[in-house]
Parts: C-alpha cells; sequence; structure tokens
C-alpha cells in the first residue's frame, strides 16, 4: 500500500513537471505567435540623425532577430517638446501590447518628480514608474563644448562673461543644464532655443550662430564631429563634462560638480542622475509579463551580438549597457530622492511654458 502511493506520488510529481515544462514553452510559443508576421512601431522623440535617433535605428536593426517571431522594427520620428510628444504617444495613444517601443531625453522620465507647477505638471500625461523599461544601451556623459573663437577654456569663464548656447526644446539638456548652472552656479550663459537635436545645435555653431553648446552626450559628438573632441583642435574646446563621472577618454576635463558644494551638489546630482541611463527604451504599461521578459532577453542578447557591436564601432557608438530591469530600479530609487535636494532642483530648473 506504502509503495502503491509513493508511486502514485511520484507520478503525480512527474505530471506536474512535464505541465510545468509544457506552460513555459507554450508561454514561448505565444510571445513567437504574437510576434509573427507584425510590425513593432519604434517611436523616436526626436529628429532624424540626431544622437536618441541613431541609437534607436542601430538597436532596431538588430534587436530584431533576438525578440521571438522576427517582428520587423519600423524607425518613426516624432520629434517635440524635447520627446515630450513621443512620450506622452507612446504612454496614452499606442496599444498596450508590445508593439510600440519608446526613445525620449533620458531626463525626462524625471519630470513629474521635478515640475512643481500643477498645471505644467499635466501636460506629462505618464508615469515613469508604469512603463516597462527595456534597457539602455549606453551611460551618458554629456558635453559642454565652446568655439575657441569665443575664449571660453574653463567652466569658470562663464560665471565672468555671457556665451551665446545652442539649444533646442525647453525640455532638453540643453536648455536644462544651462538653466540650472546659471540659478545654481552663478553662470552667464544666454539661451538660444529653436534648433533640433544634436545636429541642429552643431549647425549653429558652425553657422557662428552661437558660441557654445552644453548638453551634447560625447558619443553623439563622436559620431557627428569626432574631431571637435580631439584635445588640440583649432576650433572647439571640451570645457566641462555634465556627468557624475568623467569619460574615460577625457581625464583632463574636470566634472561639473567639481564646481559644487552642499545642497547644490547634491541638486546637481540628482539632476545628472539620469546619465547612467543614457539610452534608456521602453514599451508600454499593460504589456503582459512574458512579453517584457522576452523583450529584455532580446534587448541583453543584442548588446552582445557581434553584428551590433561591429555597426556600433563603425557609427562610434559607445556600447555601455544597463538592463531593463537595472533601470527600472534606477528609476525607482530617484523617485525616493530627499525631498530637499528636489524641492532646490525644483526651483532652479527651467519652466516649461
Amino acid at each position: 500500500m506504502t509503495v502503491n502511493r509513493f508511486g502514485i506520488y511520484v507520478l503525480r510529481a512527474g505530471c506536474l513537471g512535464v505541465a510545468m515544462l509544457a506552460a513555459g514553452g507554450a508561454s514561448a510559443d505565444a510571445v513567437e505567435d504574437f510576434y509573427k508576421g507584425k510590425s513593432i512601431n519604434f517611436v523616436i522623440g526626436y529628429p532624424t540623425g540626431a544622437g536618441y535617433d541613431v541609437y534607436a535605428r542601430l538597436l532596431g536593426n538588430h534587436m530584431t532577430r533576438y525578440i521571438p517571431g522576427q517582428p520587423r522594427i519600423v524607425p518613426q520620428n516624432m520629434p517635440g517638446a524635447g520627446s515630450l510628444t513621443a512620450m506622452n504617444h507612446v504612454y496614452n495613444v499606442a496599444p498596450k501590447d508590445g508593439t510600440v517601443f519608446g526613445a525620449v531625453n533620458r531626463s525626462l522620465p524625471m519630470g513629474p518628480l521635478l515640475e512643481a507647477d500643477a498645471a505644467k505638471r499635466e501636460r506629462l500625461r505618464f508615469d515613469a514608474l508604469k512603463l516597462n523599461w527595456i534597457g539602455s544601451i549606453e551611460k551618458a556623459v554629456s558635453l559642454g563644448i565652446c568655439k575657441d573663437s569665443s575664449g571660453i577654456k574653463s567652466f569658470d569663464q562663464f560665471r565672468d562673461k555671457e556665451v551665446m548656447q545652442a539649444a533646442s526644446a525647453p525640455s532638453s539638456d540643453s536648455v536644462i543644464f544651462p538653466t540650472v548652472f546659471n540659478r545654481l552656479l552663478g553662470t552667464k550663459i544666454k539661451i538660444i532655443s529653436g534648433y533640433e537635436g544634436t545636429s541642429g545645435n552643431t549647425l549653429a555653431l558652425e553657422r557662428g550662430e552661437a558660441d557654445c553648446y552644453l548638453g551634447t552626450s560625447y558619443s553623439s559628438l563622436a559620431a557627428l564631429k569626432p574631431d571637435w573632441l580631439e584635445p588640440n583642435d583649432p576650433y572647439m574646446n571640451v570645457v566641462i563634462q555634465i556627468a557624475l563621472e568623467k569619460h574615460p577618454k577625457l581625464p583632463h576635463v574636470p566634472v561639473v560638480t567639481e564646481y559644487a558644494t552642499g545642497d547644490e551638489l547634491a541638486a546637481l546630482e540628482l539632476m545628472l542622475a539620469p546619465q547612467s541611463m543614457g539610452r534608456p527604451y521602453f514599451t508600454t504599461p499593460g504589456v503582459p509579463a512574458d512579453r517584457v521578459a522576452a523583450l529584455r532577453k532580446a534587448f541583453d542578447a543584442t548588446m552582445k551580438d557581434a553584428r551590433f557591436l561591429a555597426d556600433a564601432e563603425k557609427i562610434g557608438a559607445e556600447v555601455d549597457p544597463m538592463t531593463g530591469a537595472e533601470v527600472e530600479a534606477l528609476l525607482t530609487k530617484i523617485y525616493k530622492t530627499d525631498k530637499n535636494a528636489v524641492g532646490m532642483l525644483q526651483r532652479v530648473m527651467p519652466k516649461v511654458e
């Protein structure tokens, strides 16, 4: 009797194991069946040729091979309001099924935390902690660059002399960074906004319409204007690194946190926290967990793919990835930041009309 009962138990356990394996296989098959023959719309919050666009297209060209069902990934540029137009579209309009990706400014997910004006906060129609984060290709280091003819060779000179800054939309880094520096660190940077992305801002320098550009990432500049990064370039000076840590290829250029202490430093560190997720990608809320897991797995595999890495090297794109889970954890930590630091940064951030 004991033997029979034990035998039945073993049989039941074996059946349960088979059932679990079958369920796992069914889940994988379900993701493949869903994506097979479909397209994923990759909404990019910047114009064609901007750094965010270049990286998103690079990812889309290769990630499709690792998504079950191998759906086609189709880029769709949706510039506007520093990529807020794209963010609001993906969060509120796009299908909640994993067929839409988003690529937006790395600082934008902090908007609901840092916008003090209730009416303006209503325009930020998203909750960053409810998005499904897929991963980030690099950890960004932003730069402040100035034409040699401007005479600006150090950050301290921004405090002594007014310079013209090329900038994009009010919610872009090229507006946020100089505005915060003016109010927090006493610089005299005059912002000329309206240019589109990195390519537009660099063109403004070449046309003589601006002296400086604070807010371009190292990787974007390396892809578009690599000569400008050379220490002895006769046309451009790399004046400051706008990050928590120096880029390894610019050990001689100081970081902006060296110019602040106390509460000012805490506010700067909060502003710069998103630099760790330099190129974050996400899909909508409401996507089934098995699809999110499959997309994250596909992203991680792409980051190790030889063809992806070779193409990244060809265009000067840096690959220093974060997983989707790591991006999610970083944002969760940011939203738990000390209220005093949040309050100070709120007071010095630019107001979006």
